[in-house]
């Protein structure tokens, strides 16, 4: 929609007005998410044989660290709490957070990224078990992996666990017809979520209320150690839906040279 331009002899708003009044739009959000993705996994340690369940490279840890000044910095109005998948990258990831912020990070099983069983492979096996998992049919896609967890139990993990864990800070979804609605705290909230690609682009298209397909992490691709960040916004007095007002951020692993 374009909006009409000023009549007759009616003043202009000044330059970077908008801007402005967007900015403070964001500034004053009542709930806000951010998505964190873990940074490098160590799946290969010392050179050996793969592991299951990685931790952090030193990079990984270095990413982490950049992670969290951003985050701590950007919050000034602080973060009220940090959920966390149970798998050590995540958990990794967010210790440098929680130090920042004195916060003790939630441990959310329903937060861990989609499972696979493979016995220990080396990372031209793995390349070439991913390459021909994506060329089955696309029906197939949603039974997940290979040999793991379907695509469908993983999406109802996900946001089975992210309706508990905002119901904790008084947020339910209502279903009006075709639309999703949130009902807001009665006070400013903001979280930090620690998890994974997968994890993460399934709580984005939660939220947003966009039909799901069994290549999530793909539509909604982001980076290790970056975040995404969505708001829940009013929607007159029908309750609030959820925006996204960044996607993918990286500028703090820029400025530390580790992008």
């Amino acid at each position: 929609m374009t909006p009409r331009a000023p009549a007759g002899g009616a003043a202009r708003p000044e330059p970077g007005a908008q801007a402005r009044r967007e900015a403070r739009l964001r500034e004053e959000a009542v709930v806000q998410i951010t998505l964190l993705r873990h940074g490098e996994p160590d799946w290969w340690p010392d050179g050996g044989a793969a592991v299951e369940d990685a931790g952090l490279t030193a990079r990984g840890r270095a990413q982490a660290e950049a992670a969290a000044a951003a985050l701590a910095s950007e919050h000034v109005h602080g973060i009220d709490a940090i959920y966390a998948s149970p798998l050590k990258r995540a958990q990794e990831t967010a210790a440098p957070l929680a130090r920042a912020t004195g916060l003790t990070p939630v441990t959310t099983p329903a937060l861990a990224e989609i499972g696979i069983k493979t016995p220990a492979m080396t990372q031209v096996e793995v390349d070439h078990f991913f390459l021909e998992a994506m060329r089955r049919p696309l029906e197939e896609h949603w039974d997940g992996w290979p040999r793991g967890e379907s695509f469908r139990e993983f999406h109802a993990r996900v946001t089975g666990g992210a309706a508990e864990l905002l119901a904790r800070h008084a947020m339910k979804p209502e279903q009006r017809g075709d639309f999703t609605v949130w009902a807001l705290p009665p006070r400013r909230l903001s979280i930090v979520i620690v998890a994974h690609g997968g994890t993460n682009a399934v709580l984005l298209t939660h939220l947003l209320d966009v039909r799901p397909v069994p290549w999530e992490w793909m539509r909604f691709e982001s980076e290790l150690a970056s975040y995404s960040v969505v708001q829940a916004r009013p929607l007159g007095q029908h309750g609030a839906v959820w925006a996204l007002v960044n996607f993918n951020e990286v500028d703090h692993l820029r400025a530390a040279g580790l992008r």
